[in-house]
């Protein structure tokens, strides 16, 4: 349940940016929030403006993959393994990614983490999700 909160693991550390610690549907604004080292407010104007501009909505991935584009961050496409196969949130952590970075990644389909110290940052454990494409910092 999204209301009981998750055991920290080796790869996963509960973190809510939301100012009023709700857990809702904000996974691009905490995340980019934590990777951007910006409040959960500054990126909410911000991408509110930015996809006003773009007639988009904020959380569309059109719209924040222009916005983190505008900022100056290149995407890096779906790692995967030398078989082929995709990394779970889980494998990215303990063998893909460089415990120095900070990593904006989509996990799982449609959700969207920060991983900091090779930990997925969030309100609830998606580390058996699959990686997508991703940006680093």
């Amino acid at each position: 349940s999204i209301r009981k909160i998750p055991q920290e693991t080796s790869v996963f550390h509960f973190y809510n940016a939301n100012p009023k610690n709700n857990r809702t549907g904000d996974c691009v604004i905490r995340a980019m929030s934590l990777f951007l080292n910006k409040s959960w407010e500054e990126v909410f104007t911000e991408l509110c403006e930015f996809a006003l501009e773009q007639k988009l909505m904020p959380d569309d991935p059109k719209c924040y993959k222009k916005y983190l584009k505008h900022l100056g961050y290149e995407m890096n496409k779906q790692p995967r393994h030398s078989t082929g196969t995709k990394f779970t949130g889980k494998e990215f952590c303990e063998t893909f990614a460089d415990y120095n970075n900070v990593y904006l990644t989509h996990i799982g389909g449609h959700h969207i983490v920060c991983i900091i110290n090779n930990k997925i940052n969030d309100i609830w454990d998606s580390s058996d999700g699959c990686i997508g494409n991703y940006w680093v910092k």
